[in-house]
C-alpha cells in the first residue's frame, strides 16, 4: 500500500487491509484531493493503484460510506461527500449516545408506537407517497430518570421491515435497532431549531409549568444511501443543553 510512516494506514498497521485502505482514502479526501461531489476512480483502478483486491476496495468504500465520507449513486459511481456533510456525520449521535458521553444514564418511556398514514407534509419530507404507511413513535426521553424531552418520530421503513416495541425496549436506542436489527445506517441529519411554549399536556409529562419555553428541533434523518428515513420533532426542557451541527432546512 504505502511505506510512509505518518499515514493513517501506517498508524492502523495490523488492522484489516480494507481499514488501512479506508484510512488512506480518507486522508486523501481530507487533504482536498477530491472536491465536493467529485467521483472516485473506478474500483479496478483503485485496486491496481493500491495493489489490493477489488473486494478490499469494496469493503473500504462501504466503511467510508457508513462514516458519511463517501456516497454512491447506483449506476454512476462513488463520490466524495461535501465537507459540511462529512463534518456533520462525524458528530451524529443518538440521544442515548449523547447522554452517555455527558456521563448520564439514558432512558425512555414509550407513549405511542403505531402505523399511521403519511400526511402530505411528512410524506414530502420523507419522499414517500401520500398516505404511505409510516411507523410513528412517540417517547419521553429521560436522563438519569428525569424527563428532559419529548420525541415524536415518523419512520419510513423498507418494504417488509418491522420494528417491535420489544426491540426498542431491549436496545434502548432507536438507532441501534435500525443499525443492528434492520441494517439501516443513519448517516446525517438536516435540522431546524427554534423555541415553543409548552402546552399543558407536554408540561405535565416534562414536569414544567405550562408556557415554559421549550427548545424545539425538527430533523430529517438520512441513511448512508442519502434516503430520508425519519422525521422527528423533539422538544426539550430549558435545562437540557442540545448540541449538534445544524444544516438549515425548511418545512416550506
Amino acid at each position: 500500500m504505502t511505506n510512509k510512516t505518518d499515514t493513517p494506514a501506517a498508524k492502523t498497521a495490523g488492522a484489516p487491509l480494507y481499514r488501512q485502505l479506508a484510512a488512506t482514502l480518507r486522508q486523501e479526501l481530507e487533504s482536498g484531493k477530491f472536491g465536493a461531489n467529485a467521483p472516485l476512480p473506478a474500483e479496478r483502478d483503485l485496486a491496481a493503484s493500491f495493489q489490493v483486491s477489488r473486494d478490499t476496495v469494496r469493503k473500504a468504500i462501504r466503511l467510508l460510506e457508513e462514516q458519511g465520507v463517501l456516497y454512491s449513486d447506483h449506476g454512476r459511481g462513488t463520490f466524495a461527500a461535501p465537507e459540511a456533510v462529512r463534518q456533520m456525520s462525524r458528530f451524529l449521535d443518538s440521544f442515548s449516545e449523547d447522554t452517555i458521553k455527558r456521563g448520564g444514564t439514558p432512558g425512555q418511556q414509550i407513549l405511542l408506537m403505531e402505523t399511521v398514514a403519511a400526511g402530505m407534509a411528512i410524506a414530502s419530507l420523507l419522499q414517500a407517497e401520500p398516505s404511505a404507511p409510516l411507523l410513528r413513535l412517540k417517547r419521553v426521553r429521560l436522563m438519569n430518570g428525569v424527563p428532559v424531552g419529548l420525541q415524536d418520530s415518523y419512520l419510513r421503513l423498507p418494504p417488509g421491515a418491522t420494528l417491535e416495541r420489544e426491540q426498542l425496549e431491549r436496545r434502548g436506542s432507536l438507532y441501534r435497532v435500525l443499525i443492528e436489527d434492520l441494517g439501516i445506517k443513519p448517516s446525517e441529519s438536516l435540522e431546524s431549531v427554534g423555541a415553543v411554549a409548552a402546552l399543558p399536556e407536554e408540561a405535565g409529562v416534562l414536569g414544567v409549568a405550562p408556557g415554559t419555553p421549550l427548545l424545539i428541533c425538527e430533523r430529517v434523518m438520512l441513511s448512508d444511501r442519502r434516503e430520508p428515513i425519519e422525521y422527528c420533532e423533539m422538544r426539550y426542557v430549558p435545562s437540557y443543553r442540545y448540541k449538534t451541527r445544524v444544516n438549515k432546512w425548511s418545512l416550506g
